[in-house]
């Protein structure tokens, strides 16, 4: 019998009202109960009905949902993911799925701050990839919305980080199933076309190409995903990036920038110690210049 009728932050759980600030303080422990009763067999001790993860979860909707009389919608959206991956724990899909969907709903009538809906997005890719309590249909759903919304973002930038984040939603190491390479290849193939975007819209309104940072981060995504033994991500694919930015930065309409030098430069030192390391490893990069 689970015991935790004595602790007062259980009485918060259970009380029919609280004041707000009541409410939103005890959120953490609660999802540190819902975790504690998983592992439980029967009734709480003392109450009248049994307390289980389902209905402390109804209760911390609830209590979510109040934030938007503050209005708090991005705190709101980051307790609706924490919630959601607490379902995730306790392997409730449709608890997890509804969470998720009142964040969607959340980001999309809430969150007008192009800074915030950079964060909620980033937020919401990393708790998704964290989840593993999804069948093949919700999960679709979920990644399709998320690179949606990635790819709308206000600026080009945002929009390629998000859109090459979205692909480690179809590549998880711990998660038998999710290694679908082509959607993979088809999210870095995204990013590259914003990031080609983002050069010409920069071209057209200073008169110079911005700087290859986005290329050298995109290449670093081929590259990992190309030791993971994704077959899409191919070393011709690594090559022909590489060429790419070596002819951009050498172009005399980029502008200089000793960072992404310094990154670009940084990445092909690693390129060429895994081809010296030999191995297997190294037979993977052999073909590639460096």
């Amino acid at each position: 019998m689970a015991k935790l009728h004595g602790d007062p932050n259980f009485r918060v759980l259970t009380a029919p009202q609280q004041p707000a600030p009541g409410k939103f303080r005890n959120i953490v422990y609660d999802l540190q109960l819902v975790r504690r009763l998983q592992g439980q067999e029967g009734d709480v001790v003392g109450e009248e009905e049994p307390a289980t993860p389902k209905k402390i979860f109804q209760l911390l909707n609830q209590t979510i949902e109040a934030l938007s009389s503050v209005p708090s919608p991005e705190l709101a959206l980051r307790l609706y993911l924490q919630c959601a991956e607490a379902a995730n724990d306790c392997d409730i899909e449709p608890v997890a799925y509804e969470f998720f969907t009142q964040a969607f709903i959340l980001y999309e009538e809430e969150i007008a701050d192009s800074k915030a809906q950079v964060t909620a997005i980033h937020l919401i890719i990393g708790t998704l990839q964290r989840m593993n309590v999804f069948g093949v249909e919700n999960r679709d759903t979920l990644t399709h919305k998320a690179t949606g919304y990635s790819a709308k973002l206000l600026k080009k930038p945002d929009q390629c980080r998000a859109v090459y984040a979205c692909s480690h939603l179809f590549w998880v190491d711990d998660q038998d199933g999710i290694k679908d390479g082509e959607r993979v290849m088809l999210c870095l193939k995204r990013a590259l076309r914003i990031a080609n975007a983002a050069q010409q819209m920069a071209t057209v309104a200073r008169g110079s190409s911005g700087p290859v940072i986005l290329f050298v981060e995109i290449l670093n995504k081929y590259i990992y995903f190309f030791e993971k033994g994704n077959s899409q991500v191919t070393s011709s694919a690594i090559q022909g990036l590489i060429e790419l930015i070596t002819s951009e930065m050498q172009s005399e309409s980029t502008t200089p920038d000793p960072p992404s030098d310094a990154f670009f430069a940084s990445t092909m030192r690693y390129i060429q110690f895994q081809k010296q390391k030999g191995g297997a490893m190294g037979e993977k990069y052999d073909s590639i210049k460096a």
